[in-house]
């Protein structure tokens, strides 16, 4: 269905978490607004968010946390060894807190606040998850009288005098096109993780990464941008979610809440490469992005554990907390089943054998009898002087049946392509604004990373969404 009207003060492209986010700050400033959204519903990836990030919140005052905003800087400055925008961080390092408390005044709940892994304690996780969080801003902007289509995509940017003046747009049901007017566009399409020829720009493993997204973060922001003038800029970093289950049979997002995907990529057991070779000390998936880039300097890559860590991980606990995501859980008490299950219908990423040299030759891994009499001996000594992995998750692989699970690589998100200024006014490739053209949320966030996602900063995607939404609106 086509908008009610052709004439608007603002136009939002996107219906996602930032989208959505300005939505409600355009509804507070009484612009007349429209959400257009390409696909048939509302949220995009912000609903499978877990929580935003946020510095000095009411949340992290009552508990307690106080963080230097200065040293925060540096560190992630350093991270992203000095390709983000030190001044656009730290404009969301400072309004982050607020932007919290804005959420909240809004009716969004949060459930706690604290790190994730090893990390600055920054994420508010969100109560219900990030499509509670979308409810509750579809919600509010409703009582504003925000209009939103679905099914409608923004095809081109029309400007006059240098002037963004409207767009072109496409009912993706019939195939009609119309012509909006508005003096102001934000574009906030997710960036461009299922865009695989973009993603291919930044990264050349793209047959061995499995996108965990909704599907519909192709790149259109960036393109609409590039088209007006815009500058090419940064593709920024994908946010890799650490080693994956490699199945090319069923959707990635199948296996999200897998607890054989857990063990294989959480508990720091053994990860071997295509000749049998270990090549990385293991608890590096502390840190989900630099776990990814790991697995992907490998042709390919197995996780390999025995009957007893099953055992262990379903009727004991976990080695390690799983430290991707806010919430850890105290077993993985359907390992078991899932193993079996998998089993049954012969799936392609796990393999069973009574012994290391049926595992080896199964997978055609030439060295991993002796990777592995290596391995139990580094256990034994309780130092891993090869890789320098943590003592405390030194498991050995010592008892029969023993397993291997192929690993990908997931990706949530693709940042950049756009550059802006503080504003979140869209830059030329003289560093001037394209006037009256806005980018916030994945679509502009190359400003905050180097190449590699700020996963030492938790929560920072769906803060920047919800901070640089409302940052765009409070600058028209």
């Amino acid at each position: 269905m086509f908008p009610k009207k052709t004439d608007y003060d603002l136009v939002i492209v996107g219906g996602g978490l930032s989208g959505l986010a300005a939505a409600v700050a355009a509804g507070e400033k009484h612009l007349t607004t429209l959400v257009l959204e390409k696909g048939r519903t509302l949220g995009g990836d912000g609903n499978y968010v877990e929580g935003a990030m946020g510095v000095d919140s009411a949340m992290q005052k009552e508990a307690g946390i106080t963080i230097d905003k200065t040293q925060l800087l540096q560190d992630e400055l350093n991270y992203s060894h000095y390709e983000a925008s030190a001044p656009h961080l730290k404009k969301l390092i400072d309004a982050s807190g607020a932007t919290i408390d804005w959420l909240q005044s809004l009716g969004v709940s949060f459930t706690k606040v604290g790190p994730q892994g090893k990390s600055w304690p920054t994420i508010h996780t969100f109560e219900g998850g990030g499509h509670a969080a979308i409810e509750k801003l579809k919600a509010k902007a409703d009582e504003f009288g925000i209009e939103f289509v679905t099914s409608v995509s923004a095809q081109r940017l029309m400007q006059s005098n240098g002037h963004i003046s409207g767009l072109v747009i496409k009912n993706e049901a019939t195939g009609q096109y119309r012509e909006l007017t508005a003096p102001n566009v934000l574009l906030a399409t997710g960036g461009y993780v299922d865009n695989p020829e973009l993603v291919k720009k930044r990264t050349p493993f793209v047959g061995r990464l499995l996108t965990v997204s909704d599907g519909k973060s192709t790149g259109d922001g960036m393109q609409l941008a590039w088209a007006a003038g815009a500058q090419h800029y940064s593709m920024g970093a994908i946010q890799y979610g650490g080693g994956a289950i490699y199945d090319r049979q069923t959707p990635p997002f199948v296996h999200m809440m897998s607890q054989l995907g857990a063990a294989a990529t959480q508990e720091a057991i053994l990860w071997v490469n295509e000749r049998g070779e270990r090549f990385v000390n293991e608890d590096v998936n502390d840190n989900m992005c630099h776990a990814g880039s790991a697995i992907l300097t490998q042709s390919r890559v197995f996780s390999i554990f025995d009957q007893t860590a099953v055992d262990h991980l379903a009727k004991v606990g976990l080695y390690k907390i799983v430290g991707n995501s806010p919430v850890s859980p105290d077993t993985l008490d359907k390992l078991p089943e899932e193993i079996e299950a998998d089993l049954g219908k012969h799936a392609p990423y796990l393999t069973k054998a009574d012994s290391i040299d049926e595992l080896a030759s199964k997978l055609g891994l030439a060295k991993l009898p002796a990777t592995l009499a290596r391995y139990n001996a580094l256990v034994g000594t309780g130092a891993d002087t090869d890789f320098g992995k943590n003592r405390d998750y030194l498991t050995a692989v010592a008892d029969g049946p023993f397993y291997a699970v192929e690993l990908g690589v997931g990706m949530a998100c693709a940042l950049g392509g756009i550059r802006v200024n503080d504003n979140n006014e869209v830059l030329n490739d003289y560093g001037y604004a394209v006037p009256r053209l806005f980018a916030a949320g994945n679509d502009a966030a190359g400003m905050l990373v180097g190449d590699t996602y700020a996963v030492t900063l938790p929560g920072s995607t769906a803060g920047y969404a919800a901070f640089s939404g409302r940052n765009a609106v409070a600058n028209m």
